[in-house]
């Protein structure tokens, strides 16, 4: 027992080492950029060696970081894995869905409750992940994507309908800015998401200012408290449309890429990976409003 790390700080050293970031790490834990710097600091302590490089504001994992940082993941990934499945009632059917960050927060997860009661047979199990997923190695049955990259060619792919974007803004902000010039918000995540828009439509925008946050999810909510205008995926901000926190005073325009979910051949999950596509093709493509 000596020779084990205290236990509590590797969960924040694993968030830290996937993003390379105490910031993004601090965000997905739910905690303070102090205290995950605090949780590392207590590692490279127990240990006698840095864990990161700190260059020019960016974390590097050193050699001896990388190593933990594997056994680390790799443990904590089976450790999670166990306890989903002890934790579950054998009623249960257990399915593990990864979604896109903002989409799970501003879209998908405010509706779960509605599937659960619609498929009380069914337990999913979320977690949050953009771009490329190797399934098997994560244990993930289902992934929803966007469609902006390429995955292997053994994988299902369903699509579930195209991407919708458009600028928003609080009704507020709107009535007395709508004649001049405007604070536009970009996300670090999406950064040409403004550009892409202005080749979609050939409009422009005056700008005053602009401002960055690192997720849609920031950049969005600052928009509906009034703080400028960003652009937005309609599911995003199918809810704060639906309750007047937010306006797209341009409309939404069809961008070329589509959400999709992506699985593999799984007999004894094939029934409950229908039922949910199925149903999240079905909420995707209700009418803005709805």
């Amino acid at each position: 027992m000596n020779n084990l790390p205290p236990l509590k700080p590797l969960v924040s050293f694993r968030a830290a080492a996937r993003y390379s970031s105490f910031t993004k790490a601090a965000h997905e834990l739910n905690l303070t950029h102090g205290a995950v710097s605090r949780a590392v600091k207590q590692l490279e302590e127990f240990f006698g060696f840095e864990l990161f490089e700190r260059r020019n504001r960016t974390l590097y994992l050193t050699a001896k970081g990388k190593q933990l940082a594997a056994g680390v993941e790799e443990t904590l990934t089976k450790l999670e894995k166990i306890s989903e499945a002890i934790r579950i009632p054998d009623s249960k059917r257990r399915l593990s869905v990864s979604c896109e960050p903002s989409l799970a927060m501003r879209w998908l997860m405010p509706r779960l409750d509605e599937f659960r009661a619609l498929n009380p047979q069914i337990d999913i199990h979320l977690s949050v992940g953009g771009g490329p997923i190797d399934l098997s190695a994560e244990g993930v049955h289902l992934a929803i994507r966007r469609s902006d990259f390429t995955w292997p060619s053994h994988y299902n792919c369903t699509i579930l309908g195209k991407e919708s974007v458009g600028p928003v803004c609080s009704p507020a902000y709107w009535e007395k800015h709508c004649n001049s010039a405007k604070q536009i918000l970009h996300t670090r995540t999406r950064p040409k998401a403004w550009s892409e828009w202005f080749d979609l439509t050939n409009k422009r925008i005056d700008s005053e200012s602009e401002k960055y946050f690192d997720h849609f999810y920031f950049s969005l909510q600052a928009a509906s408290t009034g703080f400028g205008l960003a652009v937005g995926p309609e599911p995003l901000v199918r809810e704060d449309i639906k309750h007047g926190l937010l306006i797209a005073p341009y409309g939404f325009e069809t961008t070329s890429i589509d959400y999709i979910v992506l699985s593999l051949e799984n007999q004894k999950k094939a029934e409950d990976l229908k039922i949910f596509t199925t149903w999240l093709k079905t909420e995707l493509n209700l009418p803005l409003g709805k």
